[in-house]
């Protein structure tokens, strides 16, 4: 292009080849076209910084909502913990409490019949010094060698529900040599309530 009398003012002026070029009021300037430069021309990224930025206001966000479910998890595990365990307690106690109960019922059961064993005791000693009696008034032969007492039907001083029991009573004076013994019956009734019994000559 050939060159242009300096009056013309500085700017963009059409090329005869194609485009423009920029006149700078004195020569011409090889610059590149406005729309050109600017189709060219990258789009402006954002700086590091802000992309920093955005990635902790994210990971902020996501390790919020994280940990505020991670948190909401162990207290839900915690109360399901905390129920199970208190269960397990109550029924620990309760197996303890049955098992005292069940002790002390056993303890009292074996007292009673202890108790029972020597009033039975008591009263064949008794039954034995009444026989005794009876031998030394003539109303039978002696000398009284034992007595013998136990429940009439079968019945034991095991069963603590027995609240009376009667007994058949025998007094042997006489050993037949072959195992057995012969004597006299007695008889005698406890009250085992009132701890008291009655007893007497012959069969209950």
């Amino acid at each position: 292009m050939p060159e242009q009398p300096d009056h013309i003012p500085a700017g963009w002026y059409p090329d005869p080849a194609g485009g423009q070029r920029y006149w700078d009021g004195s020569k011409w300037l090889a610059l590149p076209e406005p729309d050109a430069n600017q189709a060219s021309s990258p789009r402006k990224r954002p700086s590091k910084k802000v992309l920093i930025a955005i990635a902790a206001v994210v990971l902020l966000a996501v390790g919020g909502g994280t940990t505020w479910k991670l948190s909401h998890d162990a207290n839900v595990r915690a109360e399901q913990d905390a129920a199970a365990a208190a269960i397990q307690l109550a029924a620990d106690e309760e197996a303890t409490r049955l098992e005292a109960e069940r002790a002390a019922k056993e303890s009292k059961d074996a007292g009673e019949r202890a108790r029972r064993t020597l009033a039975v005791e008591n009263i064949e000693s008794n039954v034995k010094t009444m026989a005794e009696e009876h031998v030394t008034k003539g109303i039978m032969d002696g000398p009284i060698i034992s007595v013998s007492c136990s429940p009439v039907g079968g019945g034991s001083t095991d069963d603590l529900t027995e609240t009376t029991t009667v007994f058949d009573c025998f007094a042997a004076n006489e050993d037949n040599g072959d195992g057995t013994m012969s004597g006299y019956k007695y008889h005698a009734t406890m009250n085992w309530s009132s701890g008291e019994f009655t007893y007497g000559l012959g069969k209950p």
